[in-house]
């Protein structure tokens, strides 16, 4: 197992705060019904993910378009864009270089330049991963979870969360051709956290036919997904193991529906806004 401090459980504290429970099934309906209206969006998303060495932090600007499905980011401190295209290339994003040297790369989304042990990568961007991901686990196991209105840093929101003592980890023998996502993706558990666990185990894209380790029975031993009451789009993601908090994404700034320019999801027009 590979060795790291753990880090105490972090609990946002409601005390103070009323609370009205809501039916979690209607939630999701309306999550879906405004996600449904939604062509295009802008946000500003700020993450911080546990990685094996050391903490990651780090902040986006993210443009979304989901019919076609298209990605822009930019990176918030070095000033970089990111362009996923799946009409291009479903496996692979260009990165659009902000400074030197000057050089516009394609890469593979799930490779170790690009991804690295990033917990998610960019075509995960927007909300339906993360929406199926939460839902899955619901019809999974509906009696852990609990709905309820909140006011957060005085917004009004709902809050979806699931916590289980259930949560462990359990053996794995991976079949020819499985990789640490596809395994992820079957059993609806967190990539990242396998290859934690499992010393032998590096990339998320390695053949993993012939290997036994270790994997999660959940996806986290609570799960939070806080939604503007408003516009019903995430403000707040938060999960967490045994260990305590292992990630966590924070989204401001919402913008729908924007007029983009036609060109917005190229590599020339990104590169002009350099």
């Amino acid at each position: 197992m590979k060795v790291r401090l753990l880090i105490p459980f972090v609990f946002l504290s409601f005390s103070g705060i009323s609370q009205e429970l809501v039916d979690c099934e209607k939630t999701f309906d309306y999550v879906y019904s405004k996600w449904e209206v939604i062509e295009n969006m802008q946000y500003h998303s700020k993450k911080f993910e546990r990685h094996i060495d050391q903490d990651d932090r780090a902040e986006f600007d993210f443009t979304i378009s989901r019919h076609p499905y298209k990605v822009a980011g930019r990176m918030a401190d070095k000033g970089h864009y990111i362009l996923y295209d799946p009409e291009v290339s479903e496996k692979e994003a260009m990165y659009i270089s902000n400074g030197f040297p000057f050089t516009n790369l394609m890469l593979d989304i799930q490779g170790k330049i690009f991804r690295g042990l990033n917990h998610y990568t960019i075509s995960d961007a927007g909300c339906e991963f993360i929406f199926g991901i939460i839902r899955r686990e619901y019809k999974r196991m509906p009696e852990s979870f609990q709905c309820s209105k909140v006011v957060r840093k005085g917004n009004e929101e709902i809050l979806i969360r699931a916590e289980t003592d259930e949560f462990h980890w359990k053996e794995y023998n991976a079949e020819k051709g499985e990789t640490v996502l596809s395994i992820a993706s079957k059993l609806s558990v967190s990539a990242y956290l396998i290859i934690e666990k499992n010393d032998h185990i590096h990339t998320y894209d390695e053949d993993c036919g012939g290997k036994t380790f270790q994997v999660p029975s959940h996806y986290g031993k609570i799960v939070e997904l806080f939604i503007d009451a408003d516009h019903g789009m995430p403000t707040r993601i938060a999960n967490y193991d045994e260990k305590g908090l292992y990630e966590s994404f924070d989204y401001t700034d919402y913008r729908f529906n924007v007029k983009l320019d036609p060109a917005y999801f190229t590599v020339d027009y990104l590169d002009s806004l350099n």
